[in-house]
């Protein structure tokens, strides 16, 4: 009975799945890269107490906002960095291109972004002049998707607070690209598709087989081969639901707002050329950013939200600044501000 609800379960995780890999391998981002390795790790166990908290307090920080400022998003004389330095979990505003009477507006929340397991393998490789052992980069990369998902949950509030009470219906996504785009959103609907029917399906299903674990363990029942079928089931679907959690990991704070129904439309903020040429990883198999081929790629980063509606909210790399390229882009009629999370800046300081 457990074998076969569980295949039926996995049949439509699996064609989701292969439609996720293979979005990630023709339009994998350029990773935000950690800086120093030799700082002390956080804690495995708080950083997992961390997550928790932000994600239980992602919906009630949201609900609890009561801004004293008003104004929509698309209105352009509204004091934007008084608002934005009143939303929840906001510690700093950098507004570094100002104009008088602006006509556009850029929004740019620093993101704390995913880093695959490889390229974050190479990296530490890189930087210590030798491979680590394997038990070593998954501990630290374990740690890197808890960093991730605690700033993630960070944003989400964030992003509730703009959706919910100033206006916010989209959001302009690193990494996407417009020929990206209509991959994007089969996945998402696969992706969507699965948080209403597949994952509490299996939530259900994990709850079941626990269930009947502890009762055949308290009848002393734990060397039968059913028990032992039923742990084999209960590590399937524990791992069916971590990777789903780790996977929505990779679409960030906007991906899992859209798919969850909160959010209008994400749109592509890379052109596809400027993001393939500047990808970090060399012939040799190093970690390497090209500064040049960083800037041309920010020089193309600025177009497409300065061409559509007077007002973009976008999710960027936080070392990235796109102040300088702006500024030429704007000619004078557009604003910039650079919006610094609590958790991004606990992260990302040395």
């Amino acid at each position: 009975m457990w074998r076969a609800k569980l295949h039926f379960l996995l049949l439509p995780f699996l064609a989701g799945l292969i439609l996720l890999v293979v979005w990630h391998l023709r339009h994998q981002e350029p990773a935000h890269l950690p800086q120093k390795y030799s700082a002390p790790v956080q804690q495995f166990a708080e950083l997992q107490r961390l997550v928790a908290e932000q994600e239980n307090n992602s919906h009630r920080a949201a609900e609890r906002y009561n801004p004293t400022l008003k104004w929509q998003l698309t209105d352009l004389t509204f004091p934007a960095r008084d608002l934005l330095a009143g939303l929840p979990g906001v510690v700093e505003v950098e507004h570094s291109v100002k104009c008088d009477k602006p006509t556009r507006r850029v929004i740019h929340l620093r993101d704390w972004h995913l880093v695959p397991r490889e390229l974050y393998a190479l990296d530490l490789a890189t930087s210590a002049g030798r491979p680590l052992p394997e038990d070593e980069v998954a501990q630290l990369h374990a740690e890197h998707l808890l960093e991730v998902a605690a700033v993630q949950a960070e944003q989400m509030v964030v992003l509730r607070c703009l959706i919910r009470h100033h206006g916010l219906r989209k959001v302009y996504a690193e990494g996407l690209t417009p020929a990206g785009l209509a991959n994007y959103r089969d996945i998402i609907r696969a992706l969507k598709a699965m948080e209403a029917d597949e994952i509490p399906a299996a939530r259900t299903q994990l709850a079941e087989v626990r269930e009947l674990l502890t009762s055949m363990k308290a009848r002393g029942q734990e060397d039968t081969e059913r028990c032992r079928a039923a742990v084999g089931i209960e590590a399937q679907l524990v791992k069916m639901l971590h990777d789903h959690r780790d996977r929505l990991l990779e679409f960030g704070a906007a991906g899992r707002l859209l798919i969850a129904g909160e959010l209008e439309e994400v749109l592509p903020l890379d052109d596809d050329d400027a993001l393939e040429s500047s990808r970090p990883v060399t012939r040799d198999g190093k970690v390497k950013l090209d500064p040049h081929k960083v800037r041309a790629r920010e020089n193309a980063q600025v177009r497409l939200p300065l061409a559509g509606e007077p007002v973009a909210v976008i999710i960027l790399g936080g070392d990235h600044d796109l102040g300088l390229p702006l500024r030429v882009a704007g000619a004078g009629r557009a604003e910039y501000f650079r919006v610094t999370t609590s958790l991004y800046r606990r992260f990302s300081s040395p």
